[in-house]
């Protein structure tokens, strides 16, 4: 069957990534080479098996998934890893194109999807759709809800990929529009601006570029502004801070591995 083929296809793939990592002897958990390893400087926002805020976790959070393209694995520029270092009791690794049969997790996430589908719990997929809305407007919604769906915590999906990937991956996982209690959610206006403009003392772009300017921001950062903005009372400044710090870290470790960037060279006409 076609998913089968992918899934071989794409546990060859990571087979060959993480024989290579292994083979390096680089870090398996931040993915860098282990004389710029950031594990030590970036340890765990959420303490092992904590459910609750006071513990470091999530307040208004059930599961965060990080449905990721295989290609980012191990790549020295991702920075979706240093979410699920942060936050490993509450965030679920689930890798495009592998089955539920080799990956529990991808059932997980689309059981959350579907059970938001049917009204019974609530889902957030981060991606900007075009009937995506900021988490306040989507906030407002639910308040003529029951008490205990508005009290009960969210599940949040974030694709990490390329801007491409990450469109191919929304559309093969999650092809129904937003209803019962599933939501498309962006970033509040306000931050996207601020991210689009020129000043490049912006911290969270990524250090791949794009030409639009607000793509640049890397999934690290763009998961961070979003649980900002759920998070409106303070609950998450702490931790949000440490975010961004940890963000700085690993771009600067990436340059130190990766080296200054090649300059184009300029072909000169005839004299």
């Amino acid at each position: 069957p076609p998913a089968d083929r992918e899934t071989i296809g794409v546990a060859s793939k990571l087979r060959k990534r993480l024989a290579s990592l292994a083979r390096n002897k680089d870090c398996r958990r931040c993915w860098m080479q282990r004389r710029h390893c950031v594990c030590g400087s970036c340890p765990p926002l959420e303490e092992e098996n904590a459910t609750t805020s006071c513990c470091g976790g999530i307040e208004k959070v059930n599961r965060l998934f990080l449905l990721t393209h295989h290609k980012e694995i191990c790549m020295v520029v991702d920075t979706a890893k240093i979410i699920l270092s942060s936050f490993p009791n509450t965030t679920r690794l689930v890798v495009n194109g592998i089955g539920k049969e080799f990956q529990p997790s991808i059932g997980e996430m689309m059981g959350a999807y579907n059970d938001a589908l049917s009204g019974s719990s609530k889902c957030l997929i981060l991606f900007p759709t075009e009937d995506a809305k900021a988490f306040s407007d989507i906030e407002k919604e639910i308040c003529s809800s029951s008490s205990y769906f508005q009290q009960s915590k969210w599940d949040v999906i974030v694709i990490d990929g390329t801007w491409n990937q990450a469109r191919k991956m929304h559309q093969k996982y999650f092809p129904d529009s937003s209803k019962g209690g599933l939501h498309r959610v962006q970033l509040s206006s306000n931050v996207v601006e601020l991210l689009g403009g020129d000043n490049d003392n912006i911290k969270g772009h990524q250090l791949r570029r794009h030409p639009t300017k607000w793509r640049e921001i890397s999934t690290h950062e763009a998961t961070r502004l979003l649980l900002e903005d759920m998070h409106t009372g303070g609950q998450f400044d702490e931790q949000s801070k440490a975010m961004s710090h940890y963000q700085e870290i690993l771009n600067a470790a990436a340059r130190r591995q990766l080296g200054p960037p090649r300059e184009k060279e300029v072909s000169k006409g005839l004299a």
